[in-house]
């Protein structure tokens, strides 16, 4: 009796050796898990706020639709209905309908297939009613845009962009009409202290390091999200607008050394056409190397970062920003 109790507590021991073993195993392999998590949360992030001007240009024409003709009202056609009628019409009882009451049936039964038909009918002529004024606003719409109606130009920008994607880069945008036909897009742009202050990286161990960045690399941060939603602000206002070229002006909370107060203040002019940036393969270009490229003007240092300019020296009117 006393051996077997022994065995029963050794498989026991074994079992509990086993669970405790498999638990730890469960346990580091969470955190492993965890810590390649937080590493790629990490990278997306950064690739959020320094890459989304990693688009694909796609333009509208907006010029074809405007000169494109009204379609002219559609008439109504009664092609079921007539079918309907000469169903009716070409209905012969036998005499075995006759006599015990078929042919009556069938008569109100092609009566109301009739009545279907001339629904069916008229649905159909209201559907290509609502198609052609469709049609006609589009081709209104495009008018107005080409135009340069600004509200025409406010929501195409609504409707047919994807800067409501960008949380992190884009806060807000204006427009700005300036005589002689420019569009200015003062955009809101992320603030430094609205930056991850820490890295995650995955070591080869598995295990996730977490360090502060220095000054220097927040700085470098900065500069390429505010260059990366000019740019990507810049793509999509072409990619919505009929027009050839846009002006992005980005703005962010700075640090005003004289009086020690913090506001708003432009940092970037970036005026951009379509021609260049159709010519520049977007998803592969650093975003501040790019401004500089398409002779964007911004004042930035390593040390101290971005620094107001001055939108009279670009000819864009100031606006405080909401």
């Amino acid at each position: 009796m006393a051996s077997s109790i022994r065995a029963v507590r050794r498989e026991q021991e074994r079992a509990e050796r086993r669970r405790l073993a498999y638990e730890k195993a469960a346990q580091k392999q969470a955190a492993l898990e965890a810590a390649s998590s937080a590493a790629q949360e990490y990278d997306r992030l950064i690739e959020a706020l320094t890459g989304a001007h990693r688009v694909v240009l796609e333009r509208r024409d907006w010029h074809a639709l405007a000169s494109a003709p009204p379609p002219p009202a559609p008439e109504r056609g009664a092609v079921h209905e007539e079918a309907a009628r000469r169903e009716q019409e070409a209905y012969r009882p036998g005499w075995f309908a006759r006599i015990f009451g078929g042919a009556k049936r069938r008569q109100v039964e092609l009566t109301a297939a009739v009545e279907d038909a001339r629904a069916r009918d008229e649905a159909e002529h209201q559907a290509r009613l609502r198609e052609a004024e469709a049609r006609r606003a589009e081709i209104g719409f495009a008018r107005r845009l080409v135009a340069r109606d600004p509200a025409a130009v406010a929501e195409a920008l609504g409707r047919f962009t994807r800067l409501g994607d960008l949380p992190f880069s884009v806060e807000g945008l204006d427009l700005v009409f300036v005589e002689g036909g420019r569009i200015v897009a003062m955009i809101d742009g992320l603030d430094l202290e609205d930056l991850p202050d820490r890295s995650v990286t995955l070591l080869q161990s598995g295990k996730a390091s977490v360090k502060p960045l220095s000054q220097a690399r927040l700085q470098e941060l900065h500069r390429d999200a505010i260059c990366s939603a000019a740019v990507r602000a810049a793509a999509e206002c072409l990619a919505a607008l009929p027009v050839d070229e846009i002006e992005v002006v980005m703005q962010t909370d700075l640090l005003d050394r004289g009086s020690g107060h913090i506001g708003a203040a432009p940092v970037l002019w970036l005026r951009a056409t379509a021609q260049a940036l159709g010519m520049v393969n977007l998803p592969l270009t650093d975003p501040a190397a790019l401004v500089e490229r398409l002779g964007g003007h911004f004042d930035w240092s390593r040390r101290e970062g971005f620094r107001a300019i001055r939108l009279g020296e670009v000819d864009v009117p100031v606006r405080e920003r909401k």
